[in-house]
């Protein structure tokens, strides 16, 4: 750990505090103004899912947040465990308003289960946390604006990518400097853990996938497809952050 990634993390930080401070973010009442599209079950179901998804990072990080040695990182967490909770709070509010919960098909709920049975290094949950599952709610968000149709959900939607962009960054800043201080094994067990927590939850999306008249093998095929092609991208970003560096061809093989 070095003095420049506390400064890099310093600044993360310092951003996150301006954002709790812009109306977006901290108050139901700018996205509120926002017209409604009553019609919209897409924009329903999908902050359902996004709500269960806040509620699990949230807990995630407020634990992390007592495990991760650097300070900066520790206080980052603890500030991204805040913006989750007012994530949920606007999500909760945007369902309470079209009379509407969270379905019981979350499709983190596997996520959930495995984070806090997982017993190791924490930088495995921040790999889950900070690469996967958040990288994947970001790309997702645009995906999301694209096929819904209610201004509300949009503006509530960009408003919350803009305290996900720095999430994943931290992790884009920290990870590097924390993956090279474990050991080739420990960095073994954690890629199979996460893989396991993906496809776990992929085992889910055709339960939850929103997409209506597509059901039954043809959707199932389509998950399946999706997961793998969406796993091997993840892999990509891994390796990147050296989650691989170090480890023999045996190794390696083992993570086929």
């Amino acid at each position: 750990m070095t003095d420049r990634l506390d400064g890099d993390l310093r600044d993360l930080l310092e951003k996150g505090h301006q954002a709790a401070r812009r109306p977006p973010v901290s108050s139901w009442q700018a996205i509120a103004d926002w017209p409604e599209a009553p019609d919209d079950r897409l924009a329903v179901i999908l902050a359902g899912q996004f709500l269960l998804g806040e509620e699990v990072t949230a807990q995630a990080c407020r634990n992390l947040s007592r495990q991760v040695p650097l300070a900066s990182a520790r206080d980052c967490l603890a500030l991204q465990a805040e913006e989750e909770q007012r994530h949920a709070a606007l999500y909760r509010r945007f369902l309470q308003g079209r009379s509407a919960w969270p379905g019981s098909q979350g499709l983190l709920t596997p996520a959930a289960e495995r984070i806090a049975a997982w017993q190791g290094p924490p930088e495995a949950v921040l790999l889950a946390l900070h690469v996967i599952i958040e990288g994947e709610a970001l790309a997702f968000q645009e995906t999301a604006r694209r096929f819904t149709t209610c201004p509300r959900f949009a503006a509530l939607s960009r408003a919350i990518a803009r305290d996900e962009a720095r999430h994943v960054a931290f992790g884009q800043r920290y990870l590097p400097a924390a993956l090279p201080q474990l050991t080739p094994a420990e960095r073994q067990r954690i890629y199979i853990w996460l893989r396991g927590l993906w496809f776990d939850c992929m085992e889910r999306l055709p339960l939850a996938a929103p997409f209506p008249g597509v059901r039954g093998v043809p959707l199932r095929l389509w998950a399946q497809r999706w997961a793998r092609h969406r796993w091997a991208h993840w892999q990509t970003h891994l390796r990147a952050l050296g989650l691989f560096d170090g480890m023999d061809r045996k190794m390696q093989a083992g993570l086929e």
